[in-house]
């Protein structure tokens, strides 16, 4: 079947993945922190392209464009991002090269080093003076307190709808041989997410820690409810409704009803 080998990539990535968290740790948890890192600088210039645009018919649209440059420069570093490896994790699972109790433990260290990576960028951003140079009613702000004011289910089902596209474009660049096409493909899906108004938990991570080093009234509580929801919702965006269709669609040739 055309795209079973593109199942059987994804399920020895995810293999791949949880060997080098088993074998390696610290380098595993590395790759994790950069890509935590790379993510929240994204988010601060999206963040920065959507205020200082707020008069553009056309803002959103660039900011928006702009955001798949942060998954784009994951998938080609090769560092860690906890909701693309709901996509992987689970296919490995699901096809028996990685067990569901494995999976849990690597997407528990890949969150909390993407977490740890915010954390240092929002660090980096606040040390520079350029948190403390935005306004209060700049859209880093605002955006973050428009986050923890959504409620439990919008901010779930924003989640689902989130990884959903997301893990969409990393199935897709899959496919492509080419890094240009590789880039091109995530630039113009997570586009969608982002111009809709998905919840991306690392994305959020990001920020949330700028908006709690900045002049936000956001609390520490009031973010991490946010992050519990739109975490529960990436994880069944990328999992029930991504990779399990995928490989449930396009199974091994000896379970292929088309041979029955």
């Amino acid at each position: 079947m055309l795209d079973r080998k593109y199942v059987e990539k994804a399920a020895e990535s995810g293999e791949a993945k949880l060997y080098l968290l088993r074998s390696d740790p610290a380098r595993y948890l590395v790759r994790s922190v950069l890509a935590g890192m790379y993510l929240s600088i994204v988010v601060f210039i999206y963040w920065s392209l959507l205020n200082n645009l707020a008069d553009n018919s056309f803002g959103k649209v660039a900011a928006s464009g702009f955001f798949g440059v942060g998954l784009a420069m994951i998938v080609l570093t090769n560092t860690e991002l906890f909701t693309s490896n709901n996509l992987y994790l689970a296919i490995s699972s699901y096809e028996g090269t990685t067990t569901w109790r494995n999976t849990l433990m690597l997407w528990g260290v890949c969150y909390l080093g993407n977490l740890c990576g915010a954390i240092i960028i929002a660090g980096l951003l606040y040390a520079s003076g350029l948190l403390g140079e935005l306004p209060a009613n700049h859209a880093l702000y605002a955006g973050a307190a428009h986050k923890v004011h959504e409620t439990a289910l919008e901010i779930f089902t924003r989640g689902i709808l989130a990884n959903w596209v997301v893990c969409l474009g990393v199935r897709i660049a899959l496919r492509c041989q080419e890094e240009v096409a590789k880039i091109l493909v995530l630039l113009l899906v997570v586009f969608m997410f982002l111009y809709f108004g998905g919840e991306h938990s690392i994305a959020n991570m990001g920020t949330f820690s700028m908006a709690l080093m900045g002049n936000s009234p956001v609390t520490v509580l009031e973010a991490l409810y946010n992050l519990v929801f739109a975490t529960a919702g990436n994880i069944i965006g990328g999992v029930v409704l991504m990779a399990l269709p995928f490989a449930y669609i396009n199974p091994s040739e000896r379970l292929d009803v088309s041979t029955l």
